[in-house]
């Protein structure tokens, strides 16, 4: 585990008002939930160590429960929120199957969640970048108990990586999508008619109140079957045009097949996934 005070896992900045279509992840919550690479246990249990657990659990932009599911036994209750329905309906399933029946699953925007108790900690997957993210600090801080933490989790993707395999993925994904090097359906909002607004995450945090802004890295070597990492491109908002023709995606995979394989005769797409959490604490004045 590495302790950063900057994010050195994610994007420098991200424009301060997304601009995403909301159904880019419409229809991919089964490849979700098989091909997204777990958060490694240790990212989970140095989590928690540092926010403590019991009580609620908010875990907002949820997917299928890669967050909720995996510490629904450290808390009393979880609330889970989506925006896509499939997602939800998968995680319900999921929790099922573990007997997870802590967790009260929700379809709808996390910046219209309602929370009605104080939360112990407050988690973001993989989708803070997507959401209105001062909106959203800022109701966080509001849920949250005093003293109590906000956690943003991630992982880098093959287009931030140096891989050989990934920067032919990367090309091949582009090529295919007509959108080079980011979500084809992101729209950049502009700010006084120049570039878009940026902050970085924490930098959102710190404007929002939140004191002890710190990110913490887990690189984890992993290692992709075609056949897997193609999963993992389904569940990508990359590929969302892509998805929308069966055709399309049939040529699409014959050629990220077979240039993958001939990079790689193997089969085997090995890189380290940079998995990392941002943490914030809400100030306690009672301190």
């Amino acid at each position: 585990m590495t302790e950063t005070s900057s994010s050195a896992s994610t994007p420098p900045s991200w424009p301060v008002q997304p601009g995403y279509r909301e159904d880019l992840f419409r229809g991919t919550a089964e490849y979700y939930s098989r091909y997204r690479p777990a958060y490694p246990q240790p990212l989970f249990e140095d989590l928690l160590s540092r926010s403590g657990e019991g009580g609620l659990l908010v875990d907002l932009a949820c997917g299928t429960g890669e967050i909720a599911i995996p510490l629904h036994e450290r808390f009393t209750h979880v609330q889970a929120v989506d925006l896509e329905s499939d997602m939800i309906e998968v995680g319900r399933t999921k929790a099922v199957e573990v007997s997870a029946d802590n967790i009260a699953w929700s379809v709808g925007r996390a910046e219209d969640l309602t929370v009605t108790e104080p939360a112990q900690l407050v988690t973001i997957g993989n989708a803070f970048h997507r959401l209105d993210r001062p909106l959203v600090a800022d109701r966080a801080r509001e849920w949250l108990a005093p003293g109590r933490c906000l956690a943003i989790l991630g992982s880098s993707t093959p287009w931030s990586g140096t891989e050989p395999w990934q920067t032919i993925a990367v090309d091949v994904v582009a090529r295919w999508s007509g959108e080079p090097g980011r979500p084809p359906s992101a729209s950049e909002p502009t700010a006084g008619g120049g570039g878009p607004a940026r902050r970085t995450h924490e930098e959102i945090l710190c404007e929002a109140g939140f004191a002890d802004v710190t990110e913490y890295q887990f690189p984890t070597p992993h290692a992709w079957t075609v056949d897997e990492f193609l999963g993992f491109l389904w569940s990508t908002s990359y590929t969302a045009r892509i998805r929308q023709d069966p055709a399309l995606a049939e040529e699409f995979e014959k050629d990220l097949r077979a240039q993958l394989l001939e990079c790689e005769p193997s089969g085997q797409l090995r890189e380290s996934i940079a998995h990392y959490y941002i943490l914030a604490r809400k100030p306690d004045a009672a301190r």
